[in-house]
């Protein structure tokens, strides 16, 4: 019969490698899902400016030029600091700033996607596929799109590598980029367990997640790009709950998405679904729960509603003759607006850039954009996701803990000068030599270190953010009906005449919005980052089955050698 002290030494090795798998097994899941790819350490070196040489024959070059909007894809070679993969797809990019570039007419500055494996379908860059080379457009401190992705990769968001670039083209210098990781198939292997879910790009028909019908196929602009077979039930579950009613915890990775939400809100970025284009991200699903992903924020920090300019030294007539373009490429089917309004041109009335973000991105409307109701250009009721999450009370406390975390640790203003100027210093002599830059140096000097920068746009937002939050501030949200409107009240004669603060639609009992009376300084940080919002590692973006079902196991088995234990003892008793 065994003894005692063997069975006692075999429940705690038992309980030794339960606890071992448990505080080990998502170190291991991350090392499975980035095994072999180093792309993010070395191509998207932040500590540099990468150099970026691509060739391809001076006939596709020109075909290219002639016909940008047409986005052919043509064969290149790229070296990327020395390394070179022969045989990829070269083409433009966007669709916006891509349009705006064509209607210049004396800029071959386009946003360009290179795909390592266009024509061989095994072939990568250190397991990079895909990379987006984006121009910087309507952006004279080329922070923007920078900065945008830096707080969504502290907020614990999966987030696309992204770091600068030095393009040139057959020889000719291209300048200076922002290299951007597609979101694809290699992406999702690198931030999610698995990786192997649908993924969405919404823009066009459906892109606001408004139900429709059961019927996958009436939602035309939500554009699955993996899993071609898939019945996409998990999209309608999706849409049905959010929008008739359900459990967002089975459909939706809520934290997730209440820590994107709140860094989108914070950065006013809106050529997204927050804004009335409803584009601009992602949505991916694993295991039948959704996370959102960031994309495309050259337009962050207030430059989308700031409208824009006219390029540098272009004339009167120019810019008139520019503002008769035609619409962009992509825009929802059902929508049709001002072709001047899409494509982002406003007179410059300082006489300055293209796009004088400098003139115009701190103005109240930015700087005050609300947070109770987050939304331009629509009402919160058009935006069910956004709804669903903001009008849960619960759901909602936090979106507010992680607005003032943000506001008192990105935003603050150390934190800004110090990301801005480390920026500044490595790209400046780039930016000089840069031969197709949209600004002139004086701009992007101005636009860097001037009397409205950046940092000044963050601090101030901060302080409306958290006056919001403390109810100093009452801000009535940008709908299609205030535009132009919604001017502030603050103080505490702030509710005094004053509209009621809104209904977001499906509260719980039908109640008020109403922001809390405030002393945050709990730790509202996410899972995986910590108060000071340091970086959450890959493959921690939803949980894993695989865990659970491994830990179920364990557990079982512990439980049984327990029993087991207990029961032999008994009979030792006996015996």
């Amino acid at each position: 019969m065994l003894k005692t002290r063997y069975v006692a030494a075999t429940i705690g090795l038992l309980i030794m490698i339960f606890i071992a798998v448990l505080f080990f097994l998502p170190n291991l899941q991350v090392e499975k899902a980035t095994k072999g790819n180093t792309y993010t350490e070395s191509v998207f070196d932040q500590s540099k400016v990468t150099t970026v040489d691509i060739t391809l024959a001076d006939e596709d070059l020109d075909s290219i030029l002639d016909n940008p909007s047409e986005k052919e894809i043509v064969n290149a070679d790229v070296t990327i600091d020395g390394e070179t993969v022969k045989n990829v797809g070269f083409r433009t990019k966007g669709n916006l700033s891509l349009n705006s570039v064509v209607q210049m007419g004396d800029s071959d500055r386009y946003s360009w996607k290179i795909d390592f494996d266009y024509y061989q379908e095994d072939q990568d860059l250190h397991g990079l596929k895909k990379l987006a080379l984006n121009n910087n457009y309507s952006d004279p401190t080329y922070m923007r799109e920078y900065l945008s992705y830096e707080l969504m990769d502290k907020m614990g968001i999966a987030t696309p590598g992204h770091s600068y670039m030095y393009v040139t083209i057959n020889g000719k210098e291209w300048g200076l980029y922002l290299g951007v990781e597609a979101i694809e198939e290699t992406f999702l292997n690198t931030n999610f367990t698995d990786g192997t879910g649908d993924l969405y790009y919404p823009d066009g028909t459906g892109s606001d997640l408004k139900w429709i019908s059961e019927d996958i196929g009436d939602y035309t602009g939500l554009n699955l790009k993996t899993n071609d077979n898939s019945d996409q039930s998990a999209m309608i579950k999706l849409l049905d709950s959010i929008n008739n009613g359900g459990n967002l915890e089975e459909v939706l990775d809520v934290d997730e998405m209440l820590r994107y939400f709140a860094a989108n809100t914070a950065l006013v970025n809106l050529d997204h679904y927050q804004g009335d284009k409803k584009h601009n991200y992602y949505l991916y699903e694993e295991n039948g729960v959704f996370s959102i992903l960031p994309w495309d924020y050259n337009m962050s920090f207030g430059g989308y509603s700031g409208g824009g300019g006219r390029r540098a030294g272009a004339s009167d007539q120019e810019t008139a003759d520019q503002n008769d373009g035609t619409a962009v490429e992509g825009n929802d089917d059902d929508t049709k607006q001002d072709d001047k309004e899409v494509l982002g041109w406003a007179p410059n009335m300082n006489g300055g850039g293209m796009m004088d973000m400098s003139s115009n991105f701190m103005n109240e409307s930015n700087i005050n954009f609300s947070i109770i109701e987050p939304v331009s250009g629509t009402a919160l009721e058009e935006r069910p996701l956004l709804n669903a999450l903001l009008s849960n009370d619960e759901y909602r406390e936090k979106y507010y803990d992680y607005l003032n975390d943000i506001a008192t640790d990105f935003f603050a203003e150390e934190n800004m000068t110090a990301m801005t100027t480390e920026i500044s210093t490595l790209i400046t002599p780039y930016v000089k030599k840069d031969p197709t830059k949209f600004y002139t140096m004086d701009e992007y000097t101005e636009a860097t270190s001037g009397k409205e920068t950046l940092v000044d746009f963050a601090v101030q937002r901060a302080e409306s953010i958290l006056a919001q939050l403390s109810g100093d501030l009452v801000v009535e949200a940008e709908t299609e009906s205030s535009m132009g409107g919604g001017a502030p009240t603050i103080g505490d004669d702030a509710n005094a005449g004053h509209e009621q603060q809104p209904n977001m639609g499906g509260g719980e009992n039908g109640a008020v919005m109403q922001p809390p009376d405030m002393d945050r300084g709990g730790n509202g940080a996410p899972p995986g980052i910590d108060g000071n919002m340091s970086q959450k590692g890959a493959g921690n973006s939803s949980s894993s089955k695989d865990t659970i079902i491994l830990s179920s196991v364990l557990l079982l088995l512990l439980i049984g050698a327990m029993a087991f234990a207990h029961f032999f003892k008994r009979r030792g008793k006996k015996g």
